[in-house]
């Protein structure tokens, strides 16, 4: 079907319309048929009636003929015979000679325009010679053309059929239907020795059949009419209970297509259609409760792919993205509803999808997106016969794992450094001692003294890294009980000074009188205070001072120590990592691990640190829980 100019496509006849145009099209058709077949059939159905009734009469004027022509039967009662028809009688001998010949009574009332048996009618002003008495010819007379031309057209067509009438049996009527003549009925002659002596013919004009035939026919078409109109009021209602149900199916089903899933029919109607109903709200309820189970397990899906802390994309056969959840765009730089295709990193994921629809196999590729490095996994997703249904994409944010692997490896090597320049240092002076070299008991000394020294910084550096790793594994539980800070304070301030003097460095503690009780472990405090008064002592600027301090902030003690130093704003953000010093050569003293071990003393007992640094002053300030009474 072709569509309009709009676009759309032309509406259809409902069901309704098209009902009704097909019974009224088979009511005009069965009406156009029975008429057309009566004007063909009902001339000829018509006439083999009206033979019929003319042969009783077509045997009595055989048997009279007989009579007649053998001369058994005189002229005068064969006259009265004749008078007494209704037919155009035509008695022929042997020869085709006419015998006797006579036309229908015509009734006293013809006047002009009265319609004769030839089909003629008579001229204004004129009547019918011997009305009530049609003419009669004799034996002999041949003078037919007095009646007329159409009459001597019977006696013509009568000859013309001798031979078919006189050679029908006896009493078997010989009969045709011409159509400019009207009903032949005609019967052999013989006499009682079966000899042939003629043939009689009875005609039925040609106009009383017409006229008949018109009759009926204006009849049937009148009364086919009345039965068109009379039956469209039924037709009607009958098409509206057929279509009704068929329209109620059709909105419930529009229903459907909207979305509306409770739309229901009521099954009515013949009994296919409400079978039909029957199904439809089964189908209906299947359909309610397979969505419902769909949209449940979709809704499960979406719940943990946006539960996954990776990214997922996923591609249709054609390339195109039809699924994501909210990790995909956070890990391409967008936010949680952005649609990732717009985002700038995509071009890596599409290439990746590519490349998986090409070769068919699995891809990996990695991206950068900020910050992050994203771990891009691709893999072909196939149906049943190796047929392709598209590729899903899996994002990672390997940025952690990068910088863990980034640590470890500079961990191996900052331990690697730390062991190796004391173990060289020992391996040196053991090796000139060996080998005799130091003669003097002086340096001798000396060298034993460097040799205990480089041992005392292994053994510091190997303990130091065993306590970081309890502490990281979470092998350590402090036990924490009332402390006094002031005295821990103080006591590391004192062990401290030798060193600071050492630098022309000064302590000072500005802390109140009083007492300052805390819940904690005394030990691991103080292992705190040691690594940042020692850590001040040794990078601190010489000629300053050391100042330690302590405020209250709700049920927090503050405990802050501070010095001048130099320090850049890069190695702020790595002052608590492991092996991290200023200087990169790492020939300074330490071995990179007090602040990092403090760090995660403070931690494992729920504790935190930070540092600031201001106008050339680093200031430590780590949180120690209060003791409630």
């Amino acid at each position: 079907m072709k569509k309009s100019r709009s676009g759309k496509k032309p509406q259809k006849a409902g069901m309704l319309t098209s009902i009704l145009i097909i019974v009224m099209s088979a009511l005009v058709v069965s009406i156009s048929l029975t008429v057309i077949l009566f004007s063909l059939m009902g001339k000829v159905v018509y006439g083999q009636v009206i033979a019929n009734s003319m042969r009783p009469q077509a045997r009595v004027l055989a048997d009279a003929s007989a009579e007649l022509l053998s001369g058994a039967l005189t002229e005068d009662s064969f006259k009265f015979m004749m008078r007494s028809s209704e037919t155009t009688v035509v008695v022929l001998d042997n020869n085709g000679e006419l015998a006797a010949f006579s036309e229908p009574r015509i009734d006293s009332g013809a006047g002009p325009n009265t319609p004769l048996p030839g089909g003629e009618t008579l001229p204004d002003g004129e009547t019918l010679p011997g009305v009530g008495k049609p003419p009669v010819f004799e034996r002999g007379d041949k003078d037919v053309k007095k009646v007329g031309d159409r009459l001597s057209e019977y006696v013509d067509h009568c000859r013309a059929a001798l031979d078919k009438a006189a050679e029908a049996e006896p009493y078997s009527e010989y009969t045709e239907y011409p159509q400019n003549l009207g009903v032949i009925v005609a019967l052999p002659v013989t006499d009682e020795g079966g000899e042939a002596l003629g043939a009689v013919f009875l005609i039925k004009p040609v106009y009383d059949i017409a006229e008949t035939s018109k009759s009926v026919m204006i009849v049937l078409v009148i009364a086919s009419l009345a039965v068109a109109l009379l039956m469209i009021i039924p037709i009607y209602f009958i098409s509206r209970w057929l279509s009704d149900p068929v329209k109620k199916l059709n909105t419930a089903a529009d229903g459907f297509a909207k979305g509306d899933m409770t739309s229901r029919v009521i099954p009515d109607g013949p009994r296919e259609i409400g079978r039909l109903g029957e199904s439809f709200n089964t189908l209906a309820d299947n359909l309610e409760r397979n969505i419902s189970d769909l949209t449940l397990e979709r809704n499960r899906l979406r719940a943990v792919l946006d539960g996954l802390s990776e990214g997922l994309i996923a591609f249709d056969r054609e390339g195109r993205v039809i699924n994501w959840n909210s990790a995909a765009a956070l890990l391409l730089g967008g936010e949680p509803d952005t649609d990732p295709t717009k985002l700038p990193a995509f071009g890596d994921v599409r290439a990746a999808a590519n490349t998986v629809f090409e070769t068919g196999a699995s891809c990996i590729d990695a991206t950068k997106s900020g910050e992050r490095v994203i771990r891009i996994s691709a893999a072909p997703v196939d149906r049943e016969h190796g047929q392709s249904a598209g590729a899903i994409v899996l994002l990672m944010d390997m940025t952690e794992a990068e910088r863990l692997e980034q640590t470890r490896r500079d961990y191996v090597a900052n331990v690697s450094h730390e062991l190796r320049t004391p173990l060289a240092s020992i391996r040196g002076i053991a090796d000139m001692l060996s080998d005799g070299l130091v003669k003097n008991e002086d340096d001798k000394r000396r060298y034993y003294g460097y040799i205990l020294k480089e041992s005392i910084r292994l053994s510091t550096l190997i303990n130091d890294l065993l306590e970081l790793s309890r502490l990281q594994s979470g092998g350590v539980e402090p036990e924490l009980r009332k402390t006094e800070l002031y005295e821990l304070i103080a006591d590391v301030a004192c062990r401290t000074e030798d060193s600071a003097a050492a630098r022309g460095m000064r302590i000072l503690t500005d802390i109140p009188e009083g007492r300052y009780y805390a819940l904690t472990n005394p030990d691991r405090v103080e292992q705190v205070l040691i690594s940042l008064f020692d850590n001040a002592a040794k990078h601190g600027t010489e000629g300053g001072f050391i100042r330690s301090a302590i405020c209250g902030q709700g049920d927090k003690w503050l405990v802050s120590v501070e010095n001048p130093a130099d320090v850049r704003e890069s190695d702020l953000e790595h002052i608590f990592e492991r092996f991290y010093k200023a200087d990169v050569a790492h020939s300074g003293e330490g071995t990179g691990l007090g602040l990092a071990i403090a760090e995660e003393v403070l931690r494992v007992m729920g504790e935190t640190i930070r540092v600031n640094y201001e106008q050339g002053v680093i200031k430590f300030t780590f949180t120690v829980s209060k003791f409630e009474k």
